[in-house]
């Protein structure tokens, strides 16, 4: 047995040899008020990053994660939706709008099954460098568009509004990056699907002239759409044809940026859901650090397919939207940011987020304070300012969060 445990170790303690282990540990807090109730759920995540040289022209990285969750975790969606929508399903359907905070995967139908807590590999990957190449094989991140909150080029990926900067799970696919001479890179990537046709496929050209940077893009994917409408047949299948690109730059000191994609929609398998149609996005921002420090910034997102009037949203626009099927409920949207250095150690600022639409915002002030070093605390609240039926409404709830992370 001995023997047995000493071949197993073997290898792996020669591959540690060299390896570097990092990560951080993050407990979190998140309070919602809703009606005469104040809810909160906390967290606790400890993420593990391994990378490792295997040799001039190889390396590997991975993380896990595993996180707790504790407090209120079982929600249920329909408290957050209109009178006039959530009146509208039977009571015996109720508990299929159930859903569990420590389960990441939307499900159509029963929209989760109870997860509380979570240990899994997020990022596992494989690169292969050349002069010219890289080659990158496993479970990569793959965010793309220069847009800050919104990335209508981006396949695989949703931000939250509240946090956009926080990190993007990995995904599963093969890249390569080619530089075929200094104005002219390729960035190719595929996903496999259960058949061929079913695979993400993208291919972008990127350059750039005087101060900026441009891209072009095609992809293709399999592309589910849910039918909340349609408990019998919960979703349909399209194949989703983009066509897009985006730039980023300075022109007289002001940083701008502007990302969009044209999306063909056609029917696989399912019966089709109302209202998927072929539609384009858009988004144009800005931003600009005054001598102060002071540093501001405006960011426009336009999606077609979306409703233009809040009296138009439907069941599906919104359980899209909560399920990240969709990137905004309504048509414009605006996302505004003030942030100043109060200290060396304390940023502060404060955020909007408004459906340009429907007229309904949230407000959202925070400040990330570096209390020792290694140590960095997160706090913000957001106060929702819209009336019943837009999609910040003041009766669907505000709240906050508080986020402490520890490196290591």
């Amino acid at each position: 047995m001995r023997v047995l445990m000493l071949m197993l170790l073997l290898p792996f303690s020669v591959f540690a040899q060299g390896l570097d282990i990092y990560g951080y540990f993050e407990p979190q807090y998140m309070g919602a008020k809703l009606g005469d109730h104040f809810y909160h759920v906390a967290s606790n995540k400890l993420r593990v990053d391994l990378a490792k040289s295997l040799g001039d022209n190889v390396t590997f990285g991975a993380n896990f994660n595993y996180i707790t969750f504790h407090g209120k975790t079982e929600w249920n969606i329909l408290d957050y939706l209109p009178s006039h929508i959530a009146g509208t399903i039977p009571p015996q359907l109720e508990n299929m709008f159930v859903f569990h905070f420590g389960d990441m995967v939307q499900q159509a139908g029963p929209i989760t099954q109870p997860r509380p807590d979570r240990i899994f590999l997020d990022n596992a990957f494989l690169r292969l460098s050349y002069k010219k190449m890289d080659i990158t094989v496993g479970k990569q991140q793959l965010g793309m568009g220069a847009g800050y909150t919104w990335n209508p080029t981006d396949l695989f990926n949703v931000k939250n509004v509240l946090d956009p900067t926080y990190e993007q799970p990995g995904h599963n696919a093969v890249r390569l990056e080619y530089q075929v001479h200094k104005k002219l890179g390729i960035d190719a990537m595929w996903s496999p699907g259960e058949e061929f046709e079913d695979s993400h496929l993208m291919i972008r050209l990127k350059s750039n002239i005087s101060h900026f940077d441009f891209t072009l893009l095609a992809a293709q994917q399999n592309w589910q759409r849910s039918d909340f409408l349609n408990m019998l047949q919960p979703y349909s299948s399209y194949r989703r044809s983009m066509f897009g690109g985006d730039f980023s730059g300075e022109l007289l000191g002001l940083g701008i940026w502007g990302e969009g994609g044209y999306n063909i929609v056609k029917l696989k398998t399912g019966p089709g859901v109302a209202g998927v149609k072929d539609f384009w996005e858009l988004v144009i921002g800005s931003d600009y650090t005054f001598n102060s420090g002071l540093y501001a910034m405006a960011e426009f997102y336009h999606a077609s397919q979306a409703p233009d009037r809040w009296q138009d949203y439907s069941l599906n626009d919104w359980l899209w939207y909560y399920s990240t099927e969709t990137r905004a409920l309504g048509r414009d949207n605006l996302f505004a940011m003030l942030l100043y250095p109060a200290t060396d150690l304390l940023n502060i600022g404060i955020m909007l987020i408004e459906n340009l639409g429907d007229g309904s915002a949230t407000i959202a002030p925070n400040l990330t304070w570096s209390l020792f070093e290694d140590v960095e605390l997160m706090l913000y609240l957001n106060y929702a300012t819209g009336r019943e039926g837009r999609a910040f409404a003041s009766n669907l709830g505000s709240g906050g969060l508080a986020r402490l992370r520890i490196y290591f």
